[in-house]
């Protein structure tokens, strides 16, 4: 079950505290589904799981022969495994015995007929007793109607940004020249005395003031390292990180809540971050983010982690930065803060980079679309080439082909697997590891698959292309599009170019690379 899972031999002898958010809860599944209990518990599932595994977690759910309850945020996962819906409001359980999508459906139209009907009650009993038993139930009725009034608006204002302080710009200009963060050439490594690296390839990627870029791509495979080698959490092995000198920056990552001090409550907590401001400020933005009433002045080791992922976010939204990183910041959050969020960050002006799994939070928010893959790292302006480029087992199921649920992890390496590009380990002839039976197969840059370890490093091939030179590159869709050559990679047969019609650099083979006078560029 790891191999299908996207365990390889190498991924298989890591050390579990090795191992991505993702990867740990793969482990867990693993252990949970293989002795096929009576009675499955499954708490939040989802969080930290890339869209392969979600699909490969749905399609072992849709066909479990026992029982399992699931607690979970995740709207497609709920509307498609499950049959019934357990419903925990005012300290009672209720049972719909219907589908997720149509509970949501009567849930919502139940809501607005009870407020409705206590809306007419408070009318007609305006002048009551408070001591007697109708009293009582007008201060009942009143309460919830508040509550649902309060909540009906709280959806509205959660998770809203100020404006920023204008980004210095003596040169005047546009947005999307003004550069944030530049990556240059950058290469990275946890442990380069093993010569296996995250990003073995050079890797550039600019991030302006007008960036809204969404950042995909299985477990492992550098997604949270790249926006931690951005935020100088870690430091390049090779190349740079470029910086503009007086912009501002808030980064939310899958342990952010972890910089809370349990101790405290969030109103002191708060106090502590933003010294000097008015303590009645910081308690109306905190309410801003639901975290209200007696949950205010309650140590925040008592809290849940959604409650303490919005105490972060008040935090974040505070004051408004020039660029704002979110990395999967909708695991742990219920669906209407994950519908807030959304809107919050269509309202929010400045640049934006996401890393998730949620593809509706993508498509929403996103404007381009990063690709991290091992081996690749390309830049897309719509989310479907992002994906298909991403997940290979997409344009398989959209050309008609079968693809099982194991495939779908399988087929898209990650951290528990090593790819070729990020191996620089001299291997022997008849070295096994990573071979076809793990079943990691990747699409390369030339939209061929190769499943096993290089047996030693690729000969150093005479000079075909020159720096500069203009030619011809192959592109994952099997067409060729006009290119120029940027660099030679020493000691292999790949060369950096640029794609000059839609600006992607990337490292690929000279098998894919043609003179530009073969065939005229196709127009785009």
């Amino acid at each position: 079950m790891l191999r299908v899972l996207g365990f390889d031999e190498f991924g298989q002898k890591k050390l579990v505290s090795e191992l991505s958010g993702g990867l740990r809860m793969r482990v867990a599944l693993c252990m949970a589904f293989i002795i096929e209990p009576d009675l499955l518990l499954l708490d939040e599932p989802t969080n930290h799981l890339d869209f392969p595994s979600v699909l490969w977690l749905e399609n072992r759910l849709r066909g479990y022969k026992s029982s399992f309850l699931v607690v979970s945020h995740d709207r497609e996962l709920l509307n498609n495994v499950c049959t019934a819906v357990l419903l925990i409001e005012e300290l009672q359980i209720k049972y719909y015995n219907v589908g997720f999508k149509e509970f949501e459906k009567k849930k919502a139209a139940e809501d607005k007929k009870k407020y409705e009907e206590i809306e007419k009650f408070l009318i007609k009993n305006q002048n009551v007793d408070p001591s007697t038993f109708l009293g009582r139930q007008k201060h009942d009725k009143k309460q919830w109607s508040e509550q649902y009034h309060a909540k009906q608006i709280a959806l509205q204002g959660k998770f809203t940004f100020p404006a920023a302080v204008p980004l210095d710009n003596p040169e005047n200009l546009p947005l999307q020249d003004i550069s944030l963060l530049h990556a240059v050439d950058v290469r990275f490594s946890y442990k380069p005395e093993t010569n296996v690296y995250i990003f073995n390839d050079p890797i550039s990627f600019n991030v302006t003031a007008s960036t809204r870029c969404g950042v995909m791509g299985p477990n492992g495979a550098g997604k949270s390292t790249l926006l931690k080698l951005l935020t100088k959490q870690h430091q390049p092995t090779a190349g740079k990180i470029l910086e503009h000198p007086k912009f501002t920056l808030a980064y939310f990552g899958q342990y952010s809540t972890h910089e809370l001090d349990l101790e405290k409550t969030p109103a002191e907590w708060m106090g502590v971050q933003f010294p000097g401001e008015q303590a009645g400020a910081l308690r109306q933005h905190l309410a801003k983010t639901s975290v209200v009433g007696t949950v205010q002045d309650t140590r925040m080791e008592a809290l849940s982690f959604s409650q303490k992922s919005c105490i972060v976010f008040a935090k974040l939204t505070y004051r408004c930065p020039h660029l704002l990183i979110l990395d999967e910041p909708t695991n742990f959050l219920d669906l209407e803060s994950v519908d807030s969020l959304i809107a919050a960050c269509n309202k929010y002006a400045g640049a934006l980079l996401l890393v998730s799994h949620n593809r509706d939070f993508l498509k929403k928010c996103a404007k381009s679309y990063l690709s991290v893959v091992p081996g690749k790292f390309l830049l897309f302006d719509n989310m479907k080439d992002a994906e298909r480029s991403t997940y290979t087992f997409i344009a398989e199921m959209e050309e008609g082909g079968t693809v099982s649920a194991q495939d779908l992890v399988k087929k898209n390496a990650g951290g528990a697997s090593v790819h070729a590009s990020q191996d620089l380990r001299e291997k022997k002839a008849d070295d096994s590891t990573g071979g076809a039976e793990d079943g990691i197969k990747v699409l390369s840059i030339s939209g061929t698959s190769s499943s096993n370890m290089p047996a030693k490093k690729a000969p150093v091939a005479a000079l075909t292309y020159t720096v500069g030179e203009k030619i011809q590159a192959l592109w994952t869709d099997g067409k060729w599009y006009a290119a120029v050559v940027k660099k030679v990679i020493p000691d292999t047969t790949k060369y950096q170019v640029t794609y000059t019609e839609y600006g992607n650099t990337v490292n690929i083979e000279s098998k894919s690379m043609r003179k530009a006078a073969a065939a005229p560029a196709p127009k785009k």
